[in-house]
């Protein structure tokens, strides 16, 4: 019974395809299951990772966020421009952050308040976003402080990324959410926001939350970008969005809302950027290599679908 449980989780699609490449990546390169290789995949993959999470807790209420991408282009050109190479690093991150949690929570005034479709809403702020990364930073250039870069490439014992006790925040802040009567309510909402409305539940407060979360969770990922290359470029984040939303689609999440679980979103994290060094792997010309991806990824979304269609409805977590 235990086994059939976990067998039927919605997870299990994400979970099969990461494997899966993971293999078809060893057969192409003998050194992808090395260590060094594991740390550059975990050191590149967490900003994905985390916008994923945020997206996931939109989607899981209802909603969905478009403006992730150019969240994180805003955040990157602050931390980029507001301190030297050798500066501190506490003023850019507060301002960067800050003004990420305000992008989502302006966000979640159009949506819970004004009650504008989110698809609509984001889309909108995502163009508001985009201008201001090019106004604040015209061309790529900046620098960011060495500190954070040293931070974010340091590793225990060599192995494991310091980088990834981002990823930890993060998603420590969502299980203490999770584990709250606002959790419970999120997925009532998702599954239906006037059903959840006439039992009591702030629906609107709800969805405001889940913007701030996904704000906060893409100024984290643009923290986390910045340190990694250590500059600032005002499109840095544009491919990042439909990725997160396709990495929760894939984690078994439903677009509908009110069902799934954020660990899928992980994996298919994941799986999709296990596709671009796959299509790399296998030496697909540069003017082609969006072109396999994105069938790449199609193919998976169809399976991860198909799965999920068979299983049976199990109790998220």
């Amino acid at each position: 019974m235990r086994t059939r449980k976990v067998i039927d989780t919605s997870v299990l699609p994400s979970v099969i395809l990461f494997i899966v490449f993971v293999i078809i990546n060893s057969i192409l390169s003998k050194n992808f299951m090395r260590a060094s290789a594991w740390i550059s995949f975990l050191q590149t993959v967490i900003p994905i990772l985390i916008i994923s999470i945020g997206q996931a807790v939109v989607i899981i209420g209802g909603g969905i966020d478009i403006s992730v991408g150019s969240t994180i282009c805003v955040v990157n050109v602050i931390m980029a421009t507001t301190s030297s190479f050798e500066g501190s690093a506490l003023k850019p991150v507060i301002i960067g952050l800050s003004a990420a949690i305000a992008i989502g929570a302006f966000n979640g005034f159009l949506v819970a308040k004004l009650r504008t479709p989110a698809l609509l809403a984001t889309f909108a702020t995502s163009f508001i976003g985009n201008g201001i990364a090019l106004t604040i930073l015209p061309i790529p250039g900046g620098q960011v402080p060495l500190s954070l870069s040293n931070f974010y490439h340091f590793k225990f014992f060599n192995t494991i990324p310091l980088a990834l006790i981002y990823v930890v925040f993060v998603l420590l802040i969502w299980l203490i959410w999770k584990k709250s009567p606002m959790g419970v309510a999120l997925y009532a909402v998702g599954h239906n926001k006037y059903k959840a409305f006439f039992s009591g539940i702030e629906v609107y407060k709800i969805q405001f939350y889940t913007f701030v979360f996904s704000g906060f969770a893409a100024g984290i990922a643009g923290l986390c970008i910045s340190s990694n290359i250590s500059a600032g470029d005002p499109r840095i984040g544009s491919v990042m969005t439909l990725n997160s939303v396709a990495a929760c689609v894939i984690g078994g999440i439903s677009l509908a809302g009110g069902s799934g679980t954020v660990i899928g979103s992980i994996f298919g994290a994941m799986f999709i950027y296990l596709i671009l060094i796959t299509v790399m792997g296998m030496n697909v010309p540069v003017y082609y290599q969006d072109l396999v991806s994105g069938i790449i990824i199609v193919i998976g979304i169809i399976i991860a679908v198909y799965i999920q269609k068979r299983g049976r409805p199990t109790k998220t977590y």
